[in-house]
Formats: structure tokens, sequence, C-alpha cells
């Protein structure tokens, strides 16, 4: 094997690591996380490389047929992969489609990337260690590593990805070029040898054919193909998401959509529907809170559905790890440890904000809300610990930041009754945005002589009817209070929903306490910056509260306990924003990125220009390589009439070699010599009795190669782009009978 050879499978062997890096954004928050982590570095880098290695090695000392090779490498990528991650590979392409990123690294899901990041290594330096062309080392590593971006959209890819690649690919292409120069390089011929007689022949002849096909035809397909495999790899790589989002969706399409995620909650019914059982203590739940800080309320679920009687949710909950999906915008991580006593209705993880790290696994999160639930498959753990991020939200710049309205459908029709449209107008006044918002919750907890209702037996439900009793009889629980403003704040136009959570107080030494009987809810309305804001419109809440609690601040500053930067949905299409509002929050305001429709036009001309004479050159190279002398001569023959009808020598498929011959000679004189020299050739081959020997097979492609060449030369410029751009009409040849 010559030095060039050795370097080009090297290279190919390196690209086997475009997977690695493709599938790392879903192992970490961010693919250079992953890529950080030797959990995942280390099992999947050692399946892309051991294999290859193997493959050098056995190609660089012995003689082993390539079959028994491949056979190798495989065997080295089972038994690692099996070694380093002893899971079911099969389960690992749905668990990577039901799992949300950062996936923990291990189990089905890290086998599958060091399996695919295994075979594209030996997909990509098999094609070089045979010594095809280069283009051949490519499909592998790039159909793995496309599988990879389509996959970690959500969490992007690095940049540098289809560079790198690129770079890997020249190199192959360089240290191809540099092995046909070298007359040191060996092309094949030693290794193709054989032992019956016809060694001498089959190594000067047949290796001389896979070396010219391999060269120039190699190089000849090659350049076209890169181009198009590497624009398209780049676009990938660098512009991924800004293609998925061209049509103006907020995010970037994601294939997990396509599939239905296999995690459900425990029970179906709506937390806030349990608020009086919670409240009332028919439903025992207690739950000891230690770690950062103290805070006096802790999240329990979103509820963003309302149908007029019950506000639910519309989460679709994935499989999750240990690490769970990070907000965006500042935020501050608190960890806590949640010691529980008596689990009660428990379905959902409570936590100080939105959970991003988590010490069990398996539990189910939506991506939207952040909410975690234990799914029905698996009971409430004893404990566990669970570290939050509580956004910082500064209310003084909440005025200037408007609010954004309503996704659209989100209202069920008759949800939202005109009579309610008519309370909420009259409460907030001319005003808009933040300060009408501030206005109706005051109204309810400072300014409109409402009452917390402390009885034993409060009332009970959250629907249209108990919104009506409560602005009649203005006595209610949080329960009332938070489905009133935030139906009033759909009726105005807000994008507004329900949360669920509880107070806390004081238990033994630092720790806070929980028990049912500190159910709360609350609203929270989304900004166009700010993201999800909460509001407290329950009126005091002292009159439930313990001795040991100091009151809670006026509800004028909001706390900051919901995670912002959720989806910015748009206004349905013709409906009216509400004064302040912001119509388009979240989404363009300007037509499709230019740059990327400039990338768009510019691979739609790489492929309409490139595909034609690329698969025409890769035709060429398969006749070239066909196992019969016979069958490879009588294919050149059919490659020059495709060439003269390319040009516009016209050559009738039912016509004699010698009324072609006299066609081409006509229009192209200086192609006479080699042109009836590879009629004779071919007239031989089709009606003589000898057997077609491999030297004229080769002199026939020789010959052919020089009529292409005469053709060109008699065309001018435009006759030949023409002629790369036309496909050919199929022109059928006479067999050899032999």
């Amino acid at each position: 094997m010559s030095r060039w050879l050795l370097a080009r499978a090297a290279l190919a062997g390196l690209l086997g690591l475009a997977p690695v890096v493709a599938f790392a954004g879903l192992f970490g928050r961010t693919a250079d996380e992953a890529l950080a982590n030797p959990g995942y570095l280390l099992p999947t880098v050692g399946a892309a490389l051991l294999p290859v290695l193997a493959g050098i090695l056995l190609a660089t000392t012995t003689r082993v047929p390539p079959v028994t090779r491949l056979t190798v490498e495989l065997t080295v990528l089972v038994a690692y992969v099996g070694l380093v991650s002893p899971a079911r590979v099969t389960d690992g392409p749905y668990r990577l489609l039901t799992s949300v990123p950062p996936v923990d690294p291990g189990g089905p899901e890290l086998a599958l990337v060091a399996v695919l990041a295994g075979l594209a290594g030996i997909g990509a330096v098999e094609p070089s260690l045979r010594r095809a062309a280069v283009p051949w080392a490519l499909p592998a590593p790039l159909l793995a590593m496309t599988a990879g971006l389509l996959l970690t959209t959500p969490t992007g890819v690095p940049g540098w990805l289809a560079p790198a690649v690129a770079a890997i690919a020249l190199a192959m292409f360089a240290t191809a070029a540099a092995g046909h120069r070298d007359p040191d390089a060996d092309p094949g011929g030693k290794a193709h040898a054989r032992g019956d007689g016809r060694g001498q022949d089959a190594g000067s002849g047949r290796g001389a054919a896979r070396a010219g096909a391999g060269g120039l035809a190699g190089r000849l397909v090659g350049l076209p193909g890169l181009v198009l495999v590497l624009a398209a790899g780049a676009a990938a790589s660098l512009l991924g998401p800004a293609l998925v989002t061209v049509a103006g969706e907020r995010t970037p399409a994601d294939p997990r959509d396509l599939v239905a995620q296999p995690v459900r909650p425990r029970t179906g019914s709506s937390p806030l529907a349990q608020f009086p059982a919670l409240r009332t203590g028919k439903l025992g739940l207690r739950l000891t809170v230690t770690g950062d800080g103290t805070p006096d309320r802790l999240r329990y679920a979103t509820l963003d559905r309302f149908d007029g009687t019950y506000w639910t949710s519309a989460a679709t909950y994935w499989r999750a790890g240990r690490q769970l999906p990070a907000p965006t915008g500042p935020a501050e991580l608190v960890t806590q440890q949640i010691r529980i006593d008596q689990r009660g209705p428990l379905e959902w993880l409570v936590s100080a904000g939105r959970p991003v790290e988590v010490s069990l696994g398996g539990l189910g999160v939506d991506r939207t809300t952040g909410d975690v639930i234990f799914p029905e498959n698996r009971p409430a753990p004893d404990g566990y610990t669970v570290r939050s991020a509580v956004p910082r939200i500064t209310v003084a710049d909440l005025p200037a930041d408007p609010p954004a309205v309503l996704p659209p459908g989100s209202v069920p029709a008759g949800s939202v009754p005109a009579g309610l449209l008519a309370e909420a107008t009259s409460i907030t006044g001319a005003g808009s945005g933040y300060p009408a918002l501030r206005r109706l919750a005051d109204h309810f907890a400072r300014n409109g002589d409402y009452r917390l209702d402390t009885s034993p037996r409060p009332p009970a439900g959250h629907g249209l009817y108990q919104i009506d009793r409560l602005l009649e009889t203005r006595n209610g629980t949080a329960e009332q209070y938070a489905s009133a403003f935030a139906v009033l704040a759909r009726a105005l136009g807000y994008d507004a929903r329900v949360v669920v959570g509880f107070r806390t107080r004081t238990g033994p030494g630092d720790s806070r306490v929980v028990t049912g009987r500190d159910v709360d809810a609350w609203a929270e309305v989304r900004f166009t910056h700010a993201g999800w804001v909460p509001f407290h419109p329950t009126p005091g809440q002292s009159g439930d509260r313990r001795p040991d609690q100091p009151d809670p601040p006026p509800s004028s500053a909001p706390e900051p306990t919901r995670t912002p930067n959720a989806p910015n949905p748009a206004t349905a299409t013709g409906s009216s924003a509400p004064p302040g509002a912001a119509p388009d929050a979240g989404r363009p305001t300007s037509g499709p990125p230019w740059p990327v429709v400039a990338l768009l036009a510019v691979l739609g001309l790489f492929v309409l220009v490139g595909v034609p004479p690329t698969a025409k050159r890769a035709v060429r190279a398969r006749r070239r390589r066909l196992d019969d002398p016979g069958r490879r001569l009588l294919a050149a023959w059919r490659d020059t009439l495709e060439r003269c009808a390319e040009t516009g020598v016209t050559v009738s498929p039912a016509g004699t070699t010698g009324e072609a011959l006299a066609t081409l000679t006509g229009r192209v004189p200086a192609a006479v010599g080699p042109a009836r020299a590879l009629v004779a050739l071919v007239d031989a081959a089709a009606y003589g009795p000898a057997r077609v020997t491999i030297a004229e097979a080769d002199r026939a492609w020789a010959l052919a190669d020089t009529v292409r060449r005469q053709l060109a030369a008699a065309s001018s410029r435009r006759q030949r782009i023409a002629a790369a751009l036309r496909v050919p009409p199929r022109i059928p040849v006479a067999d050899t009978g032999r």
C-alpha cells in the first residue's frame, strides 16, 4: 500500500467522527458541553476509530480479501459497542425520538450513536482501501451526520462541523491526486494479481483500468459531487435552524413531533380541580424542603387551556433524563432537597422555578412550560433533589414591555362570554399593557373589597359560573381569583394562564414545610421580552397564613416564579390585538432572511448544473470497472455514441457501426483514426470468434477517451456546456454473446 493511499484511508476514517459531533447536541445543553463529557466522547469516538484502525492495519500488513477485512471491522465494532454500552441498539431510534435533550449519555441512545459512528467510519475507509473514487467515501458519514443534524436542530450544531468535513474531503482529493501522479504509488496491480497464468495480464491490464477509472473518472466525478454534498452539508450545519423557519414558524421543525410520546400522567384530573380537597385537608400531602433560600412559593403545575368549566394543561410530556431543557433569559439557579413525607395526590414535580436538573431519571417533561411529571408507570419517589431556574424580572421595565396576544385558536368559542369582556374593560378603563393588568390584579387583591374565604367549606370550582359568583359575592379562594384574573385577561386579548403551587411555612431548623392546606394558585401573563410574569390577585392571603409567616408583599411587585421566554405565537388572522399588546410578539417581523434565500438559490443552481455531469461521469466510471472485458469494451462504444448524441452528431440507434463511423468522421474528421480503430474492436467483440481480452477492453476505452476529446475540440464552448448538461438517450449496443 502506497503512502498516499494510507493517508487517504486515514483521512476517510476521520469522517466517522462527523456523526459524533452532529449527535452531540442531544447529549448536552450544547454540543461543546457533550463533547467535553467523557461519558459521551470516549464511547462514540472509540466506536468510530477502532474498526477503522483494524481495517487499515489489516490492509497494510496482510493480503486478506476485502470481504474478510470488512467482517473483521464489523466484528470489532459490535464487540466494542457491546462492551462500552451494553444496551439494545434497536431501541435507540425510538428512544431518541421520544426523549427531550439533553439525553443522559448511556443506554440505547448512546449505543445507537456509537454504531452509527462506527458504520460511518467503515463506510468511509473501505472505499478508500479499495481504491474507489473519493466521492464513494462520503455518503455513509454524511448520511449519519444528517440524521444527527435533523435531531439536534432544536439545540443547534457546531458551526465548524461543515468546514471540518469539507477540509477532510478536500484533503482526500489532494492525496488521491498526489497518489496518481506518484510513479511509485503502485495503483493497484499487485493487489489484484492472480496465480493462474493470467496474473501479469490481470495485474497490468485490469489494474491499469481500475487506476484509470479511479484517476481520471474519479476526479471528474468528484468535483461537482463534492461541491453539491459540501454545500448541502454547510447549509444544514450552519443555517439548518434558519432554513426550517423561513416559513415563519416559531421554532425549528423537529422530527420528534411526528412520534406519539409514550409518557403519560398518572391521572387525568386537573390539579386545580383538586384545590378544594387539598385546601380542606381531605387530600393529605406533606413535603419538607431544604436547600438554597427560603422560597415563599413553590411551583407545581401550569394550566393553559380553559373550556369554560375547567383549567387543564395542553402539555405533551417527553421522556427526560436528569438534565432538563434550560430556559433562556436571566435567572437564578437554586438547589433544593424535597422529602416527600406524605405523597397524597402528588403527580407533578414541586420546585422553586423551572427545573433544569433533577436527581431522578425517567420522568416526563413538557418543553413549553417546563413542568415535570411522575409517569403513570412509576410511583412518586420518597424524595429528590432539584435545581431550578428562577427568572429575574425587573418590574420597572414591564410598563414598556407589551404583553403578547393570545395564540390563534387557543380560546374555545364561548369560553369567554361578552359580559366578562365588558367587566374587564370597566375595571381596566382606557389603560393597556402592564398598567391595565396591574389594575386588574389590584381590583381583586387590594381595591375591590374582595375577601379571601377561609371557612371550613369554601366555594369550589373555577369555571364561568364560579367567576360570576365571585364577581357577585366578592368572596372566594385563590382557585377562583386566579381563574377570574386569567379569564378576564384573556377577554382583553392577552395570553394568560393559571399556575398551581404551594406556599411554604417554617419547619424544623432551616427547612420549609408544605402541606395540602398550603395549596395556592396565581396567574401568569406572557410579555414580549420578560416572558411569563406572575400576578397574584388573591386578596391579602393573611387570613389563612400561619402566624410565623409575614404577609406577602403587595401585589404590585410580581414575584419571579416563572421562567421567561416561552414561545411567542402571533395573532390570529383578522383578530385585533388589545391596546398595548404586541401583535407579532416572538415572530419574525420581516420577510425570509435573504442570506438563506440566496443560499437556497445557489444550492438549486448547483443541483441543476452539477447533477447531470456528475451522474454521467459516475455511469462512465462504473462502465470502466465492469468485470467482463467484452461488456467493458462494448460499454466504451456505447459511451462514445452517447457523447456523439450530446454534441449533436446524430447516430441512428438502428444503424451499423460503419454508418455510425461515417457520420462521426464526417462531422469530426480529426477523429477518423481512433474512431476506425474503436469500430474494429467493437465488430470483433460482437461478431468475432475470439474472447475479448482485458488489454483490448483497456484499448477500447483509451480510444473512446480520444474520440471524446476530439468531439470536445470540434465544438464551441457553448456546445460543450450544453453537452455537459444534456441527458443523452440510451443507445442499445449488441452483446458479445459470450
